[in-house]
């Protein structure tokens, strides 16, 4: 398991292969938004501090209560990176096939300050 706390830009961090470009369009009011191929991800609001952001295995980083997002991305490159909105690789994961599951958990629903997020 990775581990990285930050304020990101925008209070959001995106979940994705490297040379996707299908960035959601809107949040919609949720926590998370999805493309095939991008995970947005809304954190603590930037000026009252830092999110802990976790990336590995779902069990590595399973917080202990439900996933507010589970669904497929696509990962071409093998690579699934998580980064700011300004494009900054915050961490990264190399994985063995072009399409996983991924699970996101956080400990609150709107301004979460621990995020873990899950790849199988």
């Amino acid at each position: 398991m990775q581990s990285l706390s930050l304020a990101p830009p925008n209070s959001l961090i995106l979940v994705m292969d490297p040379s996707a470009h299908d960035i959601p369009k809107s949040m919609g009011g949720s926590l998370v938004s999805a493309t095939p191929s991008v995970v947005a991800i809304g954190c603590r609001a930037e000026v009252d501090g830092e999110t802990e952001v976790r990336l590995g295995h779902d069990k590595e980083v399973d917080l202990g209560t439900s996933p507010v997002f589970v669904g497929p991305l696509d990962v071409p490159t093998l690579v699934v990176s998580v980064r700011t909105v300004l494009g900054e690789e915050i961490l990264s994961q190399r994985v063995g096939r072009r399409h996983v599951t991924l699970r996101v958990w956080a400990n609150d629903s709107a301004e979460p300050t621990l995020i873990g997020i899950g790849v199988s």
